[in-house]
């Protein structure tokens, strides 16, 4: 009897030898969540964020942690840094992180299938005198001119790239050139003498309209650029397929998956019966080559012949009011 109680506790031994030998199950690493604020509110998109970070959540596994970048230029950082997973970006800003090897576009956004679109501006304010493209050329050299974010679509490499068109080199023919780092702000900043031209999301400049912020007659609209595509969500590229290919089909589902937190999700959307839609780097491949065009050697990577900003929207594409 004794015999086979040494036996037991020996096996038992053993047993919890070979345990404390064995490597701890691998801890799952959290996904991050990033978004930047929205232009005049915060609340929705923390909102959002939160309710998608819930879905998330219970369709990993994983823990999801939600980061706040103050705009597109930190966004980018951050993915860069390894600080962020998963973020909605600009389509410049999803072009300079692709560039770097840093992300890989998931999904945009879609109305019947249609691919979101918006456009940018360039405005001006009517104490200027300017009416046209043609009176900017003249009128430069003693006016101010403001860009929002250096990672901007609307805001800075489409309004750039028309304007070097017109043979306008901004740093150069400028007085003077600022970063907002908001539409609104630039948009504002016309309207009450602060900076003579803008260029801005002409979405941005219509809220503001209807809103009663800025009223008609404040503002001139110097040129609308053609419809472009909305932007991605994106994810750090360094994640392992298996769990990118997860996330794309978990965005794709959102509406159906959970209701409720698709309705906050949406609700930073413009158009109605908005969706995601899985997408990929070819979407954006016109906004490559004008990033090419547009800036100059030692300004940013880039290479010369592009395209520029006068094509057309891509077949597919949805025009509205992003």
């Amino acid at each position: 009897m004794k015999l086979g109680m040494v036996g037991a506790f020996v096996v038992a031994l053993q047993a919890l030898l070979i345990a404390a030998c064995r490597p701890p199950p691998e801890k799952i690493a959290p996904l991050r969540l990033g978004y930047t604020p929205a232009e005049e509110t915060v609340a929705d998109r923390e909102g959002a964020a939160r309710a998608l970070a819930a879905y998330l959540r219970a369709r990993t596994g994983r823990d999801v942690q939600i980061v706040r970048t103050a705009s597109y230029g930190p966004a980018v950082e951050a993915l860069a840094r390894g600080e962020v997973d998963l973020i909605g970006l600009g389509p410049f800003a999803y072009v300079l992180a692709a560039e770097r090897g840093v992300a890989e576009a998931l999904v945009t956004t879609a109305v019947d299938g249609q691919i979101r679109t918006y456009r940018s501006a360039l405005i001006a304010h009517p104490r200027s005198g300017l009416g046209s493209l043609e009176d900017l050329a003249r009128a430069a050299p003693r006016l101010t001119l403001n860009f929002t974010d250096p990672a901007s679509n609307s805001g800075y490499l489409v309004p750039r790239a028309r304007l070097l068109e017109q043979a306008l080199d901004p740093e150069r023919s400028f007085q003077r050139v600022t970063y907002t780092l908001s539409h609104s702000v630039s948009v504002l900043n016309v309207v009450h003498g602060r900076a003579d031209v803008a260029g801005v999301n002409a979405s941005t400049l219509e809220r503001l309209l209807a809103r009663g912020r800025v009223a008609p007659g404040e503002l001139v609209t110097l040129w609308e650029s053609p419809a472009l595509p909305s932007g991605p969500v994106v994810v750090r590229k360094e994640l392992p397929e298996s769990l990118k290919r997860a996330l794309q089909a978990a965005l794709v589902a959102l509406p159906s998956a959970d209701p409720a937190a698709w309705k906050l999700v949406e609700a930073q959307f413009a158009d109605p019966g908005t969706r995601y839609v899985a997408c990929d780097d070819g979407l954006y491949a016109g906004l490559r080559a004008l990033w090419a065009a547009a800036v100059r050697p030692g300004e940013g990577p880039g290479s010369p012949a592009g395209a520029g900003p006068g094509r057309p929207a891509p077949a597919g594409v949805r025009s509205s009011t992003q």
